[in-house]
């Protein structure tokens, strides 16, 4: 029965106490490596004692936690009751929930278990529920109940509207796999390794009143001194560790990614040791966003995002993107196939010619400032900046070049580029606010700018086109309120 209260599994003991170690760990750490480096002696008997104490303390709390934490589904509404200390309630009403995820990470398989994360449209950048460790038949009967309960909720209110959708959800499931050479190309054309890059320099940062790497470098100072190919040696080393690193990475998080539209609903699942799972209602999908960066620009390929109101799951990626790397030609028709309404216009309406000096000013200016101090302080090293300014046209170039908009009836196409170019499409009803605005420079070009924004889980989502015919902007904004005011 699931008004019943129940607990979670064991092993959520387990996840609550390595949550509360890993909080606690590297502060502790860098505390104790501190004390070795600099009086080993002070490193006493007790340190330890103090360290299982805290140990034992985080054992005790992760059980009561557990013992204290309940769930039901009661009254058509999620009920659950935790707190150590503090007892606290939080109900949330059936009909306000707008997806239930389903993930496992490695403590979640080791022993058959699932995370189930329910989320609403008001939940901001958290899921309103997470049972971080309940077997799997017990989270497929809460996902069966709660979709029957919701359903049922919908027929009491509009059983004529369910009677239809009954009727057209007898279509197939479509389905979508990624094939072994878009995750290879997925992966080695992402940017994981700047986050790779980052961590380890926070992790130099953290280490390094430990290890002497003055006294290392010491040792190694005249075979470095002897050539500056071996610092060019060991940073392209660096960066080839790093990239295989970020490729390995993408390759485990985007394994088996599978996309699958089932009635109402878009199922996204993916990960090899983190299996990750997100229903997205196809009713919330508000847009949907096309990215190209260079590299996958030349060969041809894009990345394709949903934009959908409500729900709250951390991983951002998961819960928006719908293609990770397919070819452009493949992605309009599985756009077309999944998603009937949005469809990408090929043939657009460019900017105008005299905006072409706007977009190369803004990039190579730039440019221009970071270079003269380098080339003046750092010579001749410095003059290496000055490739900067070659680029900024380029990239102005391209902006410019591939910068444009469509409309197809009751679709707003804006495509642009600031590094990675960018197509969105919107539909009217799902803009939010679309504003035309041109600056004094703009009027002086009779250009203009257009931004729309529109709803989404986390902080909105918001487009412009900029520099387009200021007739063109006072188009697309006659075709944005037209029906709005009628």
């Amino acid at each position: 029965m699931m008004s019943n209260q129940k607990r979670l599994h064991f092993a959520s003991v387990l996840l609550n106490f390595f949550k509360q170690l890993k909080d606690f760990l590297i502060p502790m750490l860098i505390f104790f490596f501190v004390n070795m480096a600099n009086d080993m002696k002070s490193y006493s008997f007790y340190s330890f004692i103090a360290f299982g104490v805290i140990l034992l303390a985080f054992i005790v709390i992760s059980i009561m936690k557990w013992m204290k934490f309940t769930y039901r589904i009661e009254e058509d509404e999620f009920r659950i009751e935790q707190g150590v200390i503090v007892t606290s309630k939080r109900y949330v009403p059936i009909e306000r929930i707008q997806t239930i995820n389903v993930s496992a990470g490695i403590i979640q398989q080791l022993f058959g278990l699932v995370k189930l994360q329910v989320e609403t449209a008001g939940g901001a950048h958290e899921a309103e529920i997470v049972l971080g460790a309940i077997r799997k038949d017990e989270a497929d009967k809460i996902r069966e109940h709660i979709n029957e309960r919701k359903q049922l909720l919908k027929t009491v209110q509009t059983h004529e509207e369910d009677v239809q959708k009954e009727m057209i959800n007898t279509e197939p499931d479509l389905t979508y796999k990624m094939t072994k050479k878009e995750l290879i190309i997925a992966a080695s054309t992402s940017s994981g390794i700047g986050v790779i890059l980052s961590a380890g320099a926070a992790l130099f940062s953290q280490v390094d009143d430990i290890i002497p790497y003055e006294k290392i470098f010491d040792q190694f100072a005249s075979f470095i001194s002897a050539s500056v190919t071996v610092y060019a040696i060991l940073v392209a080393v660096g960066l080839l560790l790093a990239w295989v690193l970020s490729i390995a990475g993408m390759m485990l998080k985007y394994a088996s990614f599978t996309v699958i539209k089932k009635d109402e609903e878009i199922v996204i699942s993916r990960g090899l040791l983190e299996k990750n799972q997100v229903t997205v209602p196809i009713k919330r999908i508000q847009a949907i966003k096309i990215k190209e960066n260079p590299i996958r620009q030349m060969l041809g390929f894009v990345t394709v995002h949903l934009v959908s109101a409500g729900g709250g799951s951390k991983d951002k990626d998961v819960s928006t993107l719908l293609f990770p790397v397919v070819k452009k030609t493949k992605a309009t028709d599985l756009i077309k196939q999944f998603l009937p309404e949005y469809t990408n216009q090929s043939t657009l309406n460019p900017l105008p010619k005299r905006a072409l000096k706007r977009y190369l000013f803004r990039c190579v200016v730039p440019g221009i400032l970071i270079s003269i101090p380098f080339s003046i302080f750092l010579f001749p090293w410095g003059l290496f900046s000055l490739l900067l300014i070659p680029i900024g046209i380029l990239l102005g170039y391209r902006g410019y070049k591939d910068a444009g908009w469509a409309i197809k009836e009751k679709q707003l196409q804006l495509t642009y580029r600031t590094f990675s170019k960018t197509t969105f499409l919107v539909h009217k009803r799902r803009v939010q606010s679309l504003e035309v605005k041109s600056s004094f420079f703009q009027k002086r070009s009779n250009l203009g700018t257009v931004k729309t924004s529109t709803i989404s889980a986390f902080l909105g989502e918001h487009h412009q086109l900029v520099d387009l015919e200021r007739e063109h902007a006072e188009e697309i904004y006659g075709w944005y309120s037209y029906e709005q005011k009628s």
